[in-house]
């Protein structure tokens, strides 16, 4: 029967137009990484392939292929002869990511600061107005903030206009947000995360290149300080 099942599977996906199978692809992707990132499929679990191809109905090579962006991602780690997990909180690695994004994420405001938008502006600041808003009782709070938080950073990222900068900078946000969710960041430890994006938008507007460098690294280095306050 579960024979059968898999090959309606397969049948279905290779009959699907090729943009479909295209977008198919790219929102399992998505699907996958969110509930990763999100703590949804959790540190340590294996992620079965079969599961995986009968949910969703993808064929196994796009999904193998999706692994392989996963892994690129540093989200999850393929073992052989065990197979594919999602990797757990590792506070060497956390050490060297925050190293690398301090850096990165400190340049990206400076160079944010000259090149940003009045529109860009306006999204960070409608972003934060959201966050303000967001009841704490909320059941999807951490979620929600969580999201808030990537796609401010999104901006900034795009408002420094670099594309290099972009490929190496985009994987260690989401390992970062991971780890958030993996060590258990309560809705406190998020909104004083908020109140430093708050100085930093102002130093945005001010276009005070120095200023949002500086922000920015406190603001990465105080992520750190919260990790380790839940671990330890």
């Amino acid at each position: 029967m579960k024979k059968t099942t898999n090959n309606k599977t397969k049948e279905k996906f290779q009959s699907l137009p090729k943009s479909t199978k295209a977008e198919l692809k790219i929102e399992v992707y998505e699907n996958l990484r969110h509930q990763i990132i999100t703590n949804q499929i959790h540190a340590g679990q294996r992620l079965v392939e079969q599961d995986l191809i009968d949910r969703f109905g993808i064929g196994k090579t796009p999904l193998r292929e999706i692994y392989q962006e996963l892994q690129r991602d540093e989200l999850i780690e393929i073992i052989p002869q065990f197979g594919t997990r999602v990797v757990t909180l590792d506070i060497q690695t956390l050490k060297e990511v925050v190293q690398i994004r301090k850096a990165l994420e400190g340049l990206c405001a400076e160079l944010a600061s000259q090149n940003i938008s009045s529109t860009e502006i306006d999204q960070l600041s409608q972003i934060l107005e959201k966050a303000k808003e967001l009841e704490s009782d909320h059941s999807d709070s951490l979620r929600i903030l969580s999201q808030y938080d990537t796609d401010y950073h999104q901006i900034i990222y795009r408002a420094a206009q670099n594309k290099q900068l972009i490929k190496v900078i985009q994987s260690l946000l989401y390992k970062m947000s991971m780890y958030w969710f993996q060590s258990g960041f309560s809705m406190e430890d998020f909104k004083e995360q908020f109140e430093e994006l708050e100085e930093l938008l102002q130093a945005l507007k001010e276009r005070n290149a120095s200023k949002a460098k500086n922000i920015m690294e406190k603001h990465i280095d105080h992520f750190l300080k919260l990790v380790k306050k839940q671990i330890f």
